[in-house]
């Protein structure tokens, strides 16, 4: 098939343009897509419900820490608080997800561990201010 280059010129501005109004997303060199705006109950939540809140919620949370709601992320803990907005490397969670540690400390500690995206994107959602 071949195409003229006013057929060529058009197709590259149509995605050029494409590419500029869709700002939900930010380019990360390996990451791949990570949202401009990262939202609690439509990226982070669904994250932390696949590997967290199995050990994380109800009356006796491991570690008194809650990860089935954005009020029990907030509290915190018996280590002290998982977040603090604006400042991913200051809370237990990214601690927890992201650090060299004893094995006791790594989260989750059985199963399959988070992925480089997901810990980013909770990393970007605290930056954010963790709404």
């Amino acid at each position: 098939m071949r195409f003229s280059y006013a057929t060529v010129s058009w197709l590259v501005t149509v995605s050029a343009a494409s590419a500029l109004i869709n700002t939900d997303y930010v380019r990360a060199a390996d990451l791949g897509a990570i949202p401009q705006t990262v939202r609690y109950s439509r990226h982070v939540r669904p994250i932390l419900d696949a590997h967290c809140v199995e050990c994380h919620h109800g009356w006796f949370p491991d570690g008194g820490l809650r990860l089935d709601s954005l009020d029990g992320i907030r509290k915190g803990g018996n280590s002290g608080p998982a977040i603090v907005p604006g400042f991913p490397d200051k809370g237990w969670l990214m601690h927890t997800l992201t650090r060299a540690k004893p094995r006791r400390l790594q989260m989750p500690p059985e199963g399959k561990p988070l992925s480089p995206q997901q810990v980013e994107l909770i990393a970007h959602w605290i930056r954010q201010g963790a709404k």
